[in-house]
């Protein structure tokens, strides 16, 4: 992405441009990465604008536990919770140019296309779309929420505790094929070709793996938001409402990120590790037992070596907060 979209901040207004080799894509490259920022920024919106989490796409719940919808009927394209209570459906949209009178229009009348989440009506539903109203112009965020449910909307049946599982799967996906470290009270994993360190609180972390491999499916999601209330990020801009650490460092060129930028495999400073543990310090989750034939993360190493958006720190973002 880095490639394509430049971000300047004046102090005031924060703003996203393509960059000329944007600019020179293809019409079919140009439709995906509007595809892309549209969904990415429907995330971005629903997370720091209505307070959601556990947002996820409704095809890959769908896909993983068999659901099949009536061929001809849409769909929202992703659903999550607010942490206020109540799902919120949400389909995303994305243009290489300017968002059209008509495409404007269809969105203020399109209705509801999700009537029910798992028996209960979504307190939120809205459709968004990203634009660039100007070739070198900086991209716009359109959200509109339509009034009331189609003829023909859907009811999703959705479990609360298997869509956690759902949700934090692609986590364990990702420690099975990346060394997991701990950092404070994270699991994290770095992806340095890609410049990308990702992350799951531990306490979460185990219950989910514990759901996964042992099958301790109901009274996840409880537990889940049981541990997230105990355990609230210090920060906002890597750390997630929903336990999850997401940090990036796209400063250096892809032949750079080859090469080793800290030499040996010294553990990271102190000082992170208590950037990275939870607030409240007289609640800590090593204490707790482990069930036995869990896996034990406590047994991990402690992060060390070179992680993109934490170590070597680059401006400082890692102290606010």
């Amino acid at each position: 992405m880095p490639a394509y979209l430049s971000w300047t901040d004046d102090g005031q207004v924060c703003r996203i441009t393509r960059t000329d080799l944007a600019q020179e894509l293809d019409p079919s490259e140009k439709g995906m990465l509007s595809y892309t920022l549209g969904q990415a920024m429907c995330q971005i919106f629903a997370e720091t604008q209505l307070s959601v989490r556990f947002f996820m796409h409704v095809a890959r719940y769908a896909s993983t536990y068999g659901l099949i919808f009536t061929p001809g009927h849409s769909r929202a394209d992703f659903f999550g919770e607010r942490t206020s209570g109540g799902y919120v459906v949400a389909e995303a949209k994305g243009r290489s140019g300017r968002l059209t009178s008509d495409l404007r229009k269809v969105m203020e009348i399109q209705k509801r296309t999700v009537k029910t989440i798992g028996g209960h009506i979504p307190k939120i539903a809205y459709a968004s779309a990203v634009d660039f109203p100007s070739p070198r112009g900086a991209m716009r965020l359109t959200a509109i929420d339509p009034d009331e449910a189609a003829p023909n909307a859907i009811d999703l049946p959705v479990d609360p505790d298997r869509h956690i599982l759902a949700y934090y799967a692609p986590f364990l996906d990702a420690f099975a094929h990346q060394q997991p470290q701990l950092l404070g009270d994270y699991v994290v994993a770095s992806f340095a070709t890609l410049g990308v360190t990702l992350g799951v609180l531990t306490p979460v972390l185990q219950r989910v793996e514990r759901a996964s491999r042992r099958g301790s499916i109901p009274g996840l999601r409880n537990d889940i938001l049981r541990l997230l209330d105990r355990h609230t990020p210090r920060q906002d801009r890597t750390l997630h409402s929903d336990g999850t650490l997401f940090a990036t460092d796209w400063t250096l060129p892809q032949v750079d990120r080859l090469r080793p930028i800290r030499q040996g495999r010294d553990e990271l400073p102190n000082f992170l590790h208590q950037v990275y543990r939870s607030t409240d310090d007289g609640d800590d989750w090593r204490e707790e037992p482990v069930m036995e034939g869990a896996f034990d993360w406590r047994d991990l190493p402690r992060a060390s070596g070179m992680m993109p958006g934490i170590f070597p720190l680059s401006d400082g973002d890692l102290l606010e907060g």
